[in-house]
């Protein structure tokens, strides 16, 4: 049990290292990037050029070598601050990975600080995001009016909804999606993205994220993926992990219920897993059955379910180690409880 668990959280280790470039790299915290940005603005980055050698960085108590770049903007919209139409912006990057990144170029959402009459990145890990062209010459004429972070946020969103911005600009917001709130409109811009999206891979991607941020309107296409083995090979653990950890709304049952008799562990593990998330007396006929499922994962978590549910005296829990020992004694008292409930 604990060695196939390790396997499997191994693989989602590897997949959340890529999905956010290296382990290196701070966390993008939208409230912070806004706030210390002296000006948010959307551009069209038209060159990138490296100008030579740059003074060293330090970087956790070391001095690392680094290079100079100067990167040429043409001002598109301004969120925040003021700007010049065009502009240059110089900065350095270590000649070693250590997360840093420079201008991308294309259209995209810069954050800028002036320092010493310069504009440099507020934050060297997360110095741009991609970004769609304004839709009006209006929108370039005055700094936006309101919350900020709101405006930001929407710029984001837009990215993953729209049917324009390419696989490769929505994967880059998908490194930050972390930074998401989970509102109302940020599942209603995945949903847009879902709908568009042309790439099996991508819209798998998108279809777990919906999982993550609560909404199960995807989960049925999700569970045929992981029923018909169409899932891709890159998400397949996504989709499991989203399922088993971040499912807990009782309408996913009557989608859960087809995995639970996979002939793949793994898939009817992650179902029984929300089903113990979710906790409702609905799925007790179904959990009664993985109580004596070939899979001992799949069993302990049906007895956490019953846990859960039952919230009876002296048997909650237990612990993996706990079950292991004594698992006899509680598939009996749980199959014995489903009885005498069902009479």
């Amino acid at each position: 049990m604990s060695r196939r668990r390790f396997f499997f959280g191994l693989s989602l280790c590897i997949l959340a290292a890529v999905r956010c470039y290296s382990v290196a790299i701070k966390h993008f915290r939208l409230d912070d990037i806004v706030n210390n940005s002296d000006l948010i603005a959307i551009v069209e980055v038209i060159d990138v050029s490296a100008i030579g050698a740059a003074p060293a960085i330090p970087f956790r108590g070391q001095l690392l070598d680094a290079q100079a770049f100067a990167s040429s903007l043409r001002l598109r919209r301004i969120i925040k601050g003021t700007a010049p139409d065009s502009l240059t912006v110089e900065y350095a990057l270590p000649t070693s990975f250590v997360g840093y990144r420079g201008l991308q170029r294309g259209t995209r959402m810069v954050f800028l600080r002036l320092e010493l009459g310069q504009y440099v990145f507020v934050d060297p890990y997360h110095p741009d995001l991609p970004a769609l062209v304004p839709r009006s010459a209006e929108q370039r004429l005055q700094p936006a009016r309101g919350d900020y972070a709101t405006i930001v946020l929407r710029e984001i969103l837009a990215v993953i909804a729209s049917a324009a911005a390419s696989p490769n600009e929505k994967s880059q917001v998908l490194q930050i999606d972390y930074a998401l709130p989970t509102s109302e409109e940020v599942v209603a811009a995945f949903r847009d993205g879902v709908a568009v999206a042309q790439e099996p891979d991508l819209r798998q991607r998108l279809q777990g994220e919906l999982l993550r941020f609560g909404d199960v309107t995807e989960l049925p296409q999700v569970a045929n993926l992981l029923l018909t083995n169409t899932a891709t090979t890159g998400q397949r653990a996504w989709l499991l992990y989203v399922i088993g950890y971040c499912v807990s709304d009782r309408r996913a049952i009557p989608a859960l219920e087809p995995l639970l008799h996979s002939g793949d562990n793994s898939i009817r593990e992650a179902a029984v897993e929300a089903l113990w998330h979710i906790a409702d007396p609905s799925a007790v006929p179904q959990l009664a059955k993985n109580l004596r499922d070939p899979d001992e994962q799949v069993r302990f978590y049906a007895v956490r379910a019953f846990a859960d549910i039952a919230n009876e005296a002296g048997w909650g829990g237990p612990g993996e180690a706990e079950f292991r020992q004594h698992q006899e004694k509680y598939l009996t008292h749980w199959q014995d409880w489903a009885k005498n409930r069902a009479q």
